[in-house]
C-alpha cells in the first residue's frame, strides 16, 4: 500500500501524491512515502532533484483528522519533533534540490509541505490557503516555512484570514517562485536550469543558507506542542465537529 509513487528520470526523482480520494491528505502513510523519497533521492549519486507533484484535484489537504483528535496530549517523552516537522526540516536542507509542482488546492498542512520545498511552481488550478485558525488550530509546524517565504506579517494575515490564494497573489507575495499556465512546461525549463548545478553546490548553498539564518534547536518540538496542545482543547473539538465534508483535515 503507497500514498505516494515515484518515477525516475535522469538525475531527477518525481514522488507523486496519489491518494486523491483522501485529497492526497497527510497520514501517518504519506509521511513515510514522503521521507522514503527523500532517502531514495538522497542515496542515488545521480539525483540532483526531487519533485514532488499530486494527482486528482488537491495537492494536499492538510493533516488528515477524520480519525478524530485525541483527548490528551501524548507523554512528556513523546512531544518531540513529529515526522511531519522532520519532513519539513528534510526537504529544506537535503543536498537534493527540492520543487513542489501544485496544481491544485494545497491546504493547512499542504501549504507547509510546498513551502518547505527550494522552489515552488503554481499552476492554473493551485489554490493555497491557511486554514487552521477556522477551526481553532495554529499552523505552528507549516509557518515557519511559509513566513521564510512570505515574511512574517504576511504570513499572519494569510492565517488570520484564512486567505484564499490563487497562483498570481501566491506568486505575489513570495509564497510560490513561479506562476505559470503551463505548469509541467514550466517544471521541464525548471529541471533544465537545475541540470546546469551540480548537487554538491546545491549542498553548500543550503548549508550556508542555515547558517546565515539559522532556526531555533527547539522549534521542533515547541510546535509540536503548540499543535498538539490546540487539538486537544475542547473548543477545538466542537469546532471540528462542524467540519462535514468526509475528510477533516487541518
Amino acid at each position: 500500500m503507497t500514498a505516494v509513487t515515484l518515477t525516475r528520470a535522469r538525475g531527477v526523482i518525481r514522488a507523486r501524491l496519489d491518494a486523491p480520494e483522501r485529497r492526497n491528505a497527510i497520514t501517518p502513510l504519506l509521511l513515510d512515502n514522503l521521507h522514503a523519497a527523500l532517502d531514495a533521492a538522497e542515496a542515488d549519486t545521480g539525483c540532483r532533484v526531487l519533485v514532488l507533484s499530486a494527482s486528482g484535484d488537491d495537492f494536499c489537504a492538510g493533516t488528515d483528522l477524520s480519525g478524530g483528535v485525541p483527548d490528551t496530549l501524548p507523554a512528556p517523552g513523546d512531544t518531540g519533533e513529529l515526522p511531519y516537522w522532520r519532513l519539513l526540516e528534510r526537504l529544506t536542507a537535503t543536498p537534493v534540490v527540492t520543487v513542489a509542482l501544485v496544481d491544485g488546492h494545497a491546504h493547512a498542512g499542504g501549504v507547509g509541505l510546498a513551502a518547505a520545498c527550494d522552489l515552488v511552481i503554481a499552476g492554473p488550478r493551485a489554490r493555497f490557503r491557511l486554514t487552521e485558525a477556522l477551526v481553532g488550530l495554529v499552523p505552528a509546524m507549516a509557518w515557519p516555512f511559509v513566513a521564510r517565504r512570505t515574511g512574517e506579517q504576511r504570513a499572519f494575515t494569510a492565517t488570520l484570514l484564512a486567505e484564499d490564494l490563487d497562483a498570481a497573489a501566491a506568486h505575489a507575495c513570495g509564497l510560490a517562485d513561479e506562476a505559470t499556465d503551463d505548469a509541467e512546461g514550466t517544471l521541464r525549463r525548471t529541471l533544465v536550469h537545475l541540470s546546469r548545478v551540480d548537487r554538491s553546490t546545491t549542498g553548500a548553498l543550503k548549508t550556508w543558507r542555515t547558517r546565515l539564518f539559522p532556526r531555533d534547536e527547539h522549534l521542533g518540538a515547541d510546535a509540536a506542542h503548540t499543535f498538539l496542545t490546540r487539538l486537544t482543547d475542547p473548543h477545538v473539538h466542537r469546532l471540528l465537529g462542524r467540519v462535514t465534508t468526509p475528510e477533516r483535515a487541518a
